[in-house]
């Protein structure tokens, strides 16, 4: 174990235990493994009233199998994917992936105000129904005009002047009617196409962010496969140790499989933070010591 890191572990009454092992068997203090297991994982400062680990920081591996004892929950396949990139294995899927998050980080929404679009879309129907209310009235009022003038009455030339003159008015309200329209439609046509936009990019989006998690998980699947042969190696070398051993954990600890993977995990992957060990697991395999050489990995006890 000349190569295991040492673990620094402070009690909350000020108690420390500092090696590659730390057997906290006999110990007058209630501390439970799962808040080992924490501090371990959550790293320093912690609580007054919460142990302290000082150690490197554990990898991802340890939310599969920081702390073992019978009765462990392992996401085998998870934990050996884990494992597989703590150990650095390379697949053809990391470059794809490397590249969906780059084309993701490149991808920008368009932002457009759902309040705004209504109100141009308002603004432009408004503008449209003044536009034709003011050509009716032009249209209109020129056929006043043109009777005016084909008028021989003595009152022509003041009911010409008006019509004219209400005739002027229209058109001009007309033109800056037309003006507003033509902006109004302009706007909405933006803001329309911008809204288009943005729901092409949202879907691009999501056609990276499915591409991406179909990559992670063809990688995650080709790490676990990276490693599986070494686990099924460990897997024995674990049962061998226990079949050797009096009392292996068949014997007082409940015979659990899944355990027993999480050993072969523990043993397979490159772990510098140390594991929580059940006492019992670590007698069964031969006791502190042995229990470490095995998992090549440092521990405590308790």
């Amino acid at each position: 174990m000349s190569d295991t890191p040492a673990v620094l572990l402070r009690l909350p009454d000020g108690t420390t235990f500092e090696g590659p092992v730390v057997d906290l068997r006999g110990v007058d203090a209630d501390i439970p493994s799962a808040a080992i297991r924490d501090a371990i994982r959550t790293g320093c400062p912690t609580r007054p009233d919460r142990p302290t680990v000082h150690a490197p920081l554990p990898t991802r591996v340890h939310r599969h199998v920081c702390r073992l004892t019978p009765g462990v929950s392992v996401d085998r396949h998870a934990a050996l994917a884990a494992v597989g990139a703590a150990r650095g294995v390379d697949t053809p899927h990391c470059t794809d992936l490397a590249g969906v998050k780059q084309s993701l980080r490149e991808v920008s929404v368009p932002t457009v105000d759902d309040a705004d679009l209504r109100a141009a879309r308002r603004r432009a129907a408004e503008a449209g129904s003044t536009t034709e209310r003011l050509r009716e009235r032009v249209a209109t009022l020129r056929g006043r005009v043109e009777a005016r003038r084909g008028d021989g009455t003595e009152s022509r030339d003041d009911a010409l002047a008006e019509a004219e003159a209400s005739l002027s008015e229209a058109t001009r309200e007309l033109s800056e009617a037309s003006t507003e329209r033509v902006a109004a439609t302009q706007r909405l046509a933006a803001l329309e196409d911008r809204a288009r936009q943005a729901r092409d990019t949202r879907e691009e989006r999501l056609r990276l962010e499915d591409r991406a998690e179909n990559l992670r998980r063809a990688r995650r699947g080709a790490r676990a496969d990276a490693v599986e042969s070494a686990f099924h190696d460990a897997r024995g070398r674990i049962e061998s140790a226990l079949d050797g051993l009096p009392g292996g954990l068949d014997d007082g600890v409940t015979a659990d499989d899944v355990l027993r993977d999480a050993l072969a995990i523990a043993a397979i992957a490159p772990l510098r933070a140390p594991v929580v060990v059940d006492p019992d697991v670590a007698t069964a395999l031969g006791g502190p010591d042995a229990t470490a050489d095995r998992l090549d990995a440092p521990l405590v006890i308790g």
